[in-house]
């Protein structure tokens, strides 16, 4: 098992000092293509208001090196085997200490300004606030299109940029965070379950980060398979979840899979 810990850190995430507004947390395995990129977005946007947590479940590449390379930019960070995604973002969660949690993953990275165009909206703990992304082809080079966050949709699928996505330590608190049910959805699960724990959505139009193609999103059949699944257990067994599981199935098998996203 490796199991590293940045003592001073985790220190001063418990201790009686002020609190961050914003954790970003990033969860990584075995990243080292595109890690790099990811912790120097954050440390270029980094505030005093702002921590930075790695979360990595074992790597055995390049990872480390690269994690500690910046060790002293990173406020917390650990490598221990976890049991999946879930299990790392609840991770990451336990171990910061912000009033919002933010998730960027280690293939995506943040836009210049990006946090501190956000904290003055960050106002209200019944409040999730979501911003918007560019899909970006694999390389990172260049942008596929726009996802503009889109939560009026929460009952009929996933249109919240994650990476996008500010969330108060009070949802976590409420909904016992995210489930490892899933594979792909489990962040479609979590804001569905805040939802109706009562906590409201806000649109902050600004683009917040470029978000790779591909990775485990890009299994779309399993994704819509989940959402289905969350939304006849979060909502009760409805005609339309059918419906628009069937028609997300048919578009996927007739569309060129480059031309779904």
């Amino acid at each position: 098992m490796i199991h590293e810990v940045k003592p001073e850190a985790d220190n001063s995430l418990k201790g009686e000092s002020k609190k961050p507004l914003i954790s970003v947390v990033t969860i990584v395995l075995n990243g080292e293509k595109c890690l790099e990129e990811t912790i120097q977005s954050v440390i270029r946007n980094k505030t005093e208001e702002t921590e930075y947590l790695i979360i990595d479940g074992g790597s055995v590449d390049n990872t480390l090196e690269i994690i500690r390379k910046y060790s002293d930019k990173i406020d917390f960070w650990i490598s221990e085997p976890d049991g999946g995604i879930a299990d790392a973002f609840n991770k990451g969660f336990k171990y910061s200490s912000g009033r919002y949690i933010a998730y960027l993953n280690s293939d995506d990275y943040y836009l210049p300004g990006a946090l501190s165009s956000v904290i003055p909206m960050l106002k209200d703990p019944g409040t999730i606030y979501c911003g918007h992304i560019h899909l970006l082809t694999p390389d990172g080079l260049n942008i596929i299109k726009d996802q503009l966050s889109q939560p009026w949709r929460i009952k009929q699928t996933m249109r919240i940029a994650h990476p996008a996505t500010f969330t108060p330590r009070e949802a976590f608190i409420a909904t016992g965070g995210f489930l490892s049910d899933y594979k792909i959805a489990m962040d479609y699960d979590f804001m569905v379950h805040a939802f109706l724990k009562g906590f409201r959505f806000e649109i902050m139009d600004v683009f917040i980060a470029g978000m790779r193609r591909g990775g485990n999103s890009s299994d779309l059949k399993t994704v819509y398979k989940e959402e289905l699944k969350i939304k006849n257990k979060r909502f009760g067994y409805k005609i339309q979840h059918y419906i628009w599981y069937l028609l997300n199935l048919a578009r996927y098998l007739v569309m060129p899979k480059k031309a779904i996203v």
